[in-house]
């Protein structure tokens, strides 16, 4: 065999080589590209849920079968897609997504067998996904953990699963219990029990016990207990307290006492009552009811005699002048008649009336005031203490707290408070308000919005509903304790940052944003009326004006316009207590939330995803950190075939098009002018500005090259195919850029789709020359830079990572043509950097040279 013969066969084996990798590494872009296609569809379907869910369209059950059918396929296609991407490198989340899937599928065949979760578990633990099992009495209550001024009672439930186990009824009724016995539920309520005692050996405790009717997903509350500890009899007597709203006609009776004195036994002497109680509730029977204990759930709490205990009625039957909240207080030592206050319904609940009961002479309240022994009747003033039993922050507190639950059930609420001889305040209690409200006629609705000056409209609408209060301008740097609660957020950007303060608002609307981003999302599970991307919002909506919202609408009116606010509560076409209402609600539960946020985080894993959104999330993060690693990972890739531009710059960067990213026949050597992929296209716009190559490199001393040799020594034993490579992975609207430039290496990795909201940059930078700590303030100078583009910005030693999402294509525009830049102005200045200023003057000339057209473009995007 000749020379010339083997040549052949070696070139021959070359090229096939290169065949194979091309194709390997097209499928592999293939599956990115279906990645992020798959999620913006699947984001446009959790999108139309949402609004569905905030009364934009009628539905049924088909249409939810269909969307969680088409949903879950897209998801499952993800899914594959990603580990063909790395490898099957993600086997694991397979699993997770069919036990959600599966969750899914309960549902919506109205099981709950999917919900496995123990039968005993404190208030803290409980989620909407247990409304079922839980009632959404008990829900609403450990939302509150989530609310910033009152919280709930700390305390625990007994499920309807375990109160059944309890009774020792059949297991088959309760399917998702199965395994659980009667023992393991005893031991729950003593472990509960031993918490709440703490340090204590006794405490007196609150028995609360409602039923859930499945029929229509109501809860009632059945009867009242509580268990109060007689030490010197060493015994726990069962109390009962006339319930408000009680179907059962319960006699007062003492059961469940515990005979001995030793002082370990007092767990276990609660935990008897407990189940005591528990019995009595399964064995009662109403005549012509008798399945209607079946579903009976418990919540245990501390309940110390509180000095003031109270309501608050978030609404009134009948026609009132004005829409207002009624709270009421009374002392829990004395028979005097309670004192009574109705507030406005909105920010800042200011006072209508009030009747406040006369107090002795030298009655003190419990925390030392001394009351002035008058009786008061004020209309339309401001409450203070006086002789009130509570003062007018609490009032404030309590309106806020009414308003939140309301927003939360959909529905007028009752709620039961106690005020605690230390000053703390709970909420121990909450009903359904079954209030007949005074619903003003179509006629008179019409006059009142016909009469009304509109501040602004259009827009689009987040969360349908009415709210009406003061304006408070909002940014990320404000803190949700000095936002009032209450008030309507005003804000220029719909922000991540800015979900604390939308837990005290009573409406939301913003200059930019739209109805699929994290912002959106937070406002229809808070139920609260949302409209964003209302041009000029900020300076129609100056600080301090009172408005009101009509998010179904787009519109805010001038002034508080009860009216509106009185027809805000039948606004929505479905009721929380239709059936396809509150199944398309709790499929949104697994659906919607994003628990996945931070990608450095421990729990960024497949098994930590919960719900569709966590996975897909956790699939592209991983797909973009594949693709950012590709060439470190995939050594081979010098060998595949690409193109070599001609940028009349030294560098060099050979270009592979994986599908529209440069012009159907460009030239053996492309030039910028035949590239069509758009992310690409800036980057070069910047990487070719001759301020960019402008200016002598810094020399090299023997002490740069000294200290670089181990980190050379480690390049150049890496592939030699890949040795140097500058490699652009080129699409229509993506890019993945890996340079190589000296002893630095940067990837740009980028996408610029039709969806704003899928949109990101992708930036990292790594190595230098120079010793460590000038590598560091390079890194450092780049961190500034990134920051000032408003990049979320990562620095380890001389790694830099940076990443910006926007639904502002003109801004990451202008991202990438300073990254561009920003990649040429910065190769080998680390060996110049010798002193934190050599860094500052570093800035401020990249900062007066290329970062002004960047803010310019910003401050024309958002009419700055």
């Amino acid at each position: 065999m000749g020379w010339k013969e083997l040549w052949r066969k070696k070139k021959s084996r070359q090229s096939a080589a290169g065949e194979i990798n091309i194709w390997r590494l097209q499928a592999l872009l293939n599956n990115f590209r279906r990645i992020l296609l798959q999620n913006n569809a699947i984001l446009e379907e959790m999108n139309r849920l949402e609004r569905t869910l905030g009364g934009e369209f009628i539905f049924d059950k088909r249409f939810l079968e269909d969307a969680v059918r088409s949903l879950s396929s897209r998801v499952h296609h993800v899914t594959y897609n990603l580990n063909a991407l790395t490898g099957n490198g993600y086997i694991s989340l397979y699993d997770t997504y069919q036990e959600i899937r599966t969750i899914l599928d309960d549902i919506l065949s109205g099981s709950t067998r999917a919900l496995s979760t123990v039968p005993v578990l404190p208030l803290s633990s409980v989620g909407w996904e247990l409304e079922q099992l839980v009632g959404v009495d008990l829900v609403c209550l450990a939302e509150l953990q989530n609310h910033s001024t009152i919280q709930a009672a700390d305390g625990f439930i007994v499920t309807s699963g375990g109160t059944w186990i309890l009774h020792e009824r059949p297991a088959t009724f309760i399917p998702h219990y199965k395994g659980f016995t009667a023992d393991e539920v005893r031991a729950g309520i003593a472990e509960q029990l031993r918490r709440l005692l703490g340090k204590r050996q006794t405490r007196r405790f609150s028995v609360q016990a409602t039923r859930i009717d499945e029929q229509i997903d109501q809860v009632s509350e059945l009867a009242r207990f509580y268990l109060v500890p007689n030490v010197k009899k060493g015994v726990v007597a069962i109390e009962t307290d006339p319930p408000t709203f009680a179907p059962l006609p319960f006699r007062s009776f003492a059961i469940g006492e515990w005979e001995g004195t030793e002082p370990e036994l007092w767990v276990e002497r609660y935990r008897h009552a407990v189940e005591e109680i528990i019995h009595f509730l399964h064995s009662a029977q109403v005549e012509g009811e008798p399945d209607s204990s079946e579903l009976v759930v418990i919540f245990v709490r501390t309940a110390p005699q509180p000095a003031v205990k109270g309501t608050v009625e978030s609404r009134r039957s009948g026609k009132e002048a004005i829409d207002t909240l009624t709270i009421i207080a009374r002392s829990s030592e004395s028979t005097d008649p309670p004192d009574m206050f109705k507030l406005r319904r909105t920010y800042p609940f200011e006072p209508v009336q009030s009747m406040i009961s006369t107090r002795p002479e030298g009655y003190r309240f419990a925390d030392g005031q001394l009351a002035t022994g008058q009786g008061v009747t004020r209309s339309g003033v401001s409450c203070e203490r006086g002789s009130a039993l509570v003062s007018s922050t609490l009032l404030r507190d309590l309106a806020e707290t009414a308003m939140a639950l309301e927003r939360l059930l959909g529905m007028p609420v009752t709620i039961e408070w106690e005020l605690l001889e230390d000053g703390s305040c709970h909420i121990t209690q909450l009903f359904q308000m079954q209030a007949e409200l005074d619903m003003t006629a179509a006629g008179d609705l019409a006059d009142a919005e016909a009469e009304a000056v509109i501040l602004c409209q259009g827009g689009h609408v987040v969360q349908s509903g009415v709210g009406a209060g003061r304006v408070i301008h909002v940014g990320d740097e404000m803190s949700a304790a000095d936002f009032p609660a209450g008030a309507i957020a005003v804000a220029r950007f719909a922000s991540p940052q800015l979900t604390p303060v939308l837990q005290r608002a009573a409406a939301v609307v913003t200059e930019y944003g739209t109805a699929t981003g994290h912002l959106a999302t937070v406002a229809r599970e808070l139920r609260l009326p949302a409209i964003f991307g209302v041009a000029r919002a900020c300076s129609l909506l100056p600080p301090d004006t009172e408005v009101t919202v009509h998010a179904g609408e787009a519109r805010v009116y001038q002034g508080v316009i009860d009216i509106l606010l009185r027809k805000g509560t039948g606004e929505l076409s479905f009721s929380p207590f239709d059936l396809e209402y509150r199944m398309l609600r709790r499929l949104l539960r697994f659906i919607m939330p994003l628990s996945l946020i931070d990608p450095d985080a421990a729990n960024f894993s497949a098994e930590g995803c919960r719900t569709m959104h966590d996975i897909i999330h956790f699939c592209h993060e991983k797909a973009v950190n594949e693709l950012a690693h590709f060439q470190e990972r995939r050594p081979g890739l010098g060998g595949i075939r690409t193109r070599r531009m001609a940028l009349g710059v030294p560098m060099d960067i050979r270009v592979l098009d994986i599908g529209g990213g440069l012009i159907a026949e460009p030239k053996n050597n492309p030039i910028p002018d035949e590239v069509l992929s758009e992310p690409f296209a800036f980057f070069l716009q910047g990487l070719l500005q001759p301020a960019a190559w402008a200016g002598d490199l810094p020399s090299l001393g023997l002490r740069d090259i000294v200290s670089s040799m181990p980190r050379s020594m480690g390049i150049l034993t890496g592939p030699v195919e890949s040795l140097g490579e500058n490699l652009a992975i080129v699409g229509n609207d993506y890019i993945n850029i890996s340079l190589r430039l000296g002893y630095h290496f940067s990837v740009i990795d980028a996408h610029l789709g039709s969806d704003d909201s899928r949109n990101y940059v992708y930036f990292r930078f790594a190595g230098g020359l120079a010793d460590p700590e000038r590598r560091e303030r390079r890194a450092r100078f780049i961190h500034d830079v990134l920051k000032a583009m408003d990049f979320k910005v990562s620095v380890k030693g001389d790694l830099v990572i940076g990443r910006i999402k926007s639904d502002q294509p003109a801004i990451l525009r202008a991202a990438l043509s300073v990254l561009g830049a920003l990649t040429a102005f910065s190769r080998q200045r680390d060996t110049a950097l010798y002193s934190d200023e050599d860094v500052t003057a570093l800035f401020t000339l990249f900062t007066d040279t290329f970062l002004g057209t960047f803010h310019q473009v910003v401050s024309e995007v958002y009419d700055l």
